[in-house]
């Protein structure tokens, strides 16, 4: 979970790659992506693709991606 964070991370542009807290992939393939708040939510909604992208790249099979805000 935590390499998958750091490889999603890195594909952002510099100044989002905080917005991500963690990332997994269900086993139906759904990239799952929390974020710190909405306002960054709304933002990563708009880099799903690229996202997808490097999670494929990087060897996890993800046909979906998911944003959802942190609970914690």
């Amino acid at each position: 979970m935590g390499k998958l964070t750091d490889v999603l991370c890195n594909a952002l542009p510099e100044a989002d790659r905080s917005s991500i807290v963690a990332a997994n992939v269900r086993e139906d393939g759904e990239l799952i992506v929390i974020c710190a708040s909405s306002a960054w939510a709304s933002r990563l909604r708009y880099e799903t693709d690229l996202l997808l992208r490097a999670a494929r790249d990087a060897g996890v099979s993800a046909h979906t991606c998911r944003v959802r805000v942190s609970q914690g």
